[in-house]
Parts: structure tokens; C-alpha cells; sequence
């Protein structure tokens, strides 16, 4: 039975010249940066805040271009996917469940994350996303 369901963001950067995608290594996989959103928190305010969290760098977040769901025990996760461009910042992590930031040959990040497909497909995605305003009551 499923209890609870959780938003999860990530962030693919890419870098053109070196035809590289930053990851980050936790204590279980490598990943693109992302996690958990907070409660009441929008999902692009967490792309943001997780990247910096977890890489230093701060950034632009673009289109959706990935989406999937799984059930993980009690939890119903929907992971969804922005692509970014950095702004700035320092490469660095001050989050302890991080071990290792590196850029990642899109070949080695496909065999390293098999659930994102094709990386260079997902390069050419666009979906729309959007915020709505509050209703005021």
C-alpha cells in the first residue's frame, strides 16, 4: 500500500564542448544532481536549490525533459528531469551524502544511469512547464 508520494528533481548540465554532463555520486549510485522537494516548495525552486546543494553551481533551469514514476516501499517517487545551464558558482558540496562531482562522457553517464535513456536524445527535449499564479480566495 502506498503512503506517501514524493516529487524528485534533477538537473542535467551539459557541457557542449566537451560533450560532458555533470554527476554526482552519493553513498549507493551516481546521479544527476537533484532530490527530494520540500513541502510547499515549487519544483523549478528545487532544481535550484538542490544543484547548489549538491554541486556549488548555481543555475538557469530550461525545459522538462524526462518524467518517470516508481514505487519505492510505501513511496509513490515521480522523478522529473529539467535540463540547466550554469550561471556560476564554485564546483563543491557541503551536502555529506555526496562523494564525488564529476563531469561524465555521455556514453559512461548512460551505462551509469540506464534509466534516463539516451542522454543525447533528451538534449533536443522540450516540454513546457509552467507555474500558475495563486487563486486568491
Amino acid at each position: 500500500m502506498i503512503v506517501t508520494h514524493v516529487d524528485v528533481v534533477y538537473v542535467l548540465l551539459y557541457d557542449q564542448t566537451t560533450e560532458k554532463i555533470l554527476t554526482v555520486q552519493n553513498e549507493r549510485f551516481w546521479s544527476l544532481p537533484g532530490g527530494k522537494r520540500e513541502h510547499g516548495e515549487m519544483l523549478i525552486d528545487a532544481a535550484v536549490r538542490e544543484v547548489k546543494e549538491e554541486t556549488g553551481l548555481d543555475v538557469e533551469i530550461g525545459p522538462v525533459i524526462h518524467i518517470r514514476e516508481k514505487v519505492i516501499g510505501e513511496e509513490h517517487a515521480t522523478f522529473i528531469t529539467f535540463r540547466g545551464e550554469i550561471l556560476g558558482g564554485a564546483l563543491g558540496t557541503t551536502d555529506a551524502e555526496i562523494q564525488r562531482i564529476e563531469w561524465k562522457p555521455l556514453l559512461e553517464a548512460e551505462a551509469l544511469m540506464p534509466y534516463l535513456g539516451n542522454i543525447r536524445e533528451l538534449l533536443d527535449r522540450n516540454a513546457s512547464y509552467g507555474i500558475e499564479d495563486k487563486e486568491e480566495n
